[in-house]
This record gives structure tokens, sequence and C-alpha cells, in this order.
């Protein structure tokens, strides 16, 4: 319990360094929540456009409409790179963290410190402000919904644009013999409901923190391991006592 109060306590000392991390990592969980999202969200829109095509009886439109499949793993791209760049940029901090904290890791281990609390100390340093940031970007979501539902709409026909969507026609018929108007980014936007957007936000925030910690963890985990396999190296750190 020290060691939390401790830990959370240089993270208020040392105010800069918590706050341009806090905010890359809101930038990342944003970027994460919009991707798993759109990635979540394109069974639910395939299956709009196919009731669409049916509705206005546009089998030619059918025929040349990207697969929900392909649209997917356009979104696994970009998550891919997402959580790459935020990989990256996590090896530079924690690496930065260790090296501000060497004296003090080698002063607890010759204390008699184990190295479990040690990087217990340090990680929590950096897994304190990023669920704090997702939970931020979660909370955000949910206050300006409006905004950004019309966010993911402008993305998600970004990327159906990249791939050529059919023309379409200005005037569609329905079955009925009724004429329709209807423009082509109405025809492929997304029709939320409050329900499924809640679910697949809570899912996609849920994804989210799964990848960002898994990879904070994994590479933290290495790097402390590392360094502390070269101060033993370098005889300022003792191993602990058998």
């Amino acid at each position: 319990m020290n060691m939390i109060r401790y830990s959370t306590a240089r993270l208020l000392y040392y105010k800069k360094q918590t706050f341009l991390y806090t905010l890359f990592a809101s930038f990342s969980a944003f970027l994460l929540l919009i991707s798993f999202n759109l990635y979540n969200l394109q069974t639910t829109l395939h299956k709009q456009i196919q009731d669409r095509v049916l509705m206005f009886d546009a089998s030619d439109v059918k025929e040349n409409l990207p697969s929900s499949e392909t649209l997917q793993q356009a979104y696994l791209i970009m998550i891919s790179c997402i959580l790459a760049m935020f990989a990256l940029c996590f090896f530079f901090f924690f690496l930065h963290s260790l090296y501000r904290h060497r004296m003090e890791i080698i002063n607890w281990r010759l204390a008699g410190l184990s190295k479990p609390k040690m990087f217990f100390f340090i990680f929590w340093q950096s897994l304190i402000p990023l669920v704090m940031s997702c939970l931020g970007v979660l909370l955000i979501v949910f206050a300006f919904q409006n905004g950004y539902q019309a966010l993911l709409q402008k993305i998600n026909l970004a990327l159906l644009d990249f791939f050529e969507l059919p023309n379409l026609p200005s005037v569609f018929s329905s079955g009925n013999g009724l004429s329709i108007s209807i423009d082509q980014n109405s025809f492929f936007m997304i029709d939320f409901f409050s329900d499924n957007f809640l679910v697949d936000t809570l899912k996609g925030i849920g994804q989210t923190i799964i990848c960002l910690v898994s990879i904070s963890t994994l590479l933290s985990t290495c790097l402390f391991m590392i360094s502390n396999r070269l101060l033993k190296r370098k005889k300022l750190i003792i191993d602990e006592p058998t």
C-alpha cells in the first residue's frame, strides 16, 4: 500500500511528464476506440446495407459492394499501426522512467527490496495514467455522443469511398412502386441504435484497455529485467538472498 501511495505521489511530483504521458495515452486510446468501434460495427453496417438493397431492389449495387471482411481487415491494419505507434512510444517512456529511477533501484536492492516490488513501483506510474486515460476517453465519448457518431460516420464513409463504391441513382423505386430520393452518403451511413452503440462502445473500450495494458505490461517487464541484468553486470546491485 505504501508503494502505491509513493508511486502516486511521484506522478504528482513529475507533473509535466505525467501530463505528456497521459495526453499521449488518451490520444492512443481515442484512436483505438474509434478503430475498434468501426471494426465491431462492420457486421451491423453490412446487414443494414443489405436490407436497404432489398428495400430498393438495387441488386447491381450489391454486386459491387466491398465485403464486411475486407473492411474489417482495413480496420485491423489501422489498429495494428496504432498499437505499434503506442508500443514504440511506451518503450522510450519506460526506458526513460527506468533511467530516472536507477539510483532508487540500486538503493532499494541494496536495502533488500524484492524485484517484484521495485517493478510494481515503476510500472504503477505508467499504469495509472493509462487506465485513467481510457476511462476519461469513454466519458468524453458518452458526453459528446452525437459528435462522436458523426466522426465515426465520416471515417467509415471515407474508407468506403477508398474502395470505390458503386454510383447510385438519384431516385430509387421501392417495392410498392413509390419513388424515394436518397443520396449515396445516406445509403451507406451507419444507423446507430442507442443500445447497440452502448454495447459496441463498451466492447471497444474493453478491447482498448486490454491491448494497451498488455503491451505496456509486456514491454515494461522485458525492459525491467534487462535493466536489472545490466545493473548486476556492473556490480551495482546484488542478487536476492536464497
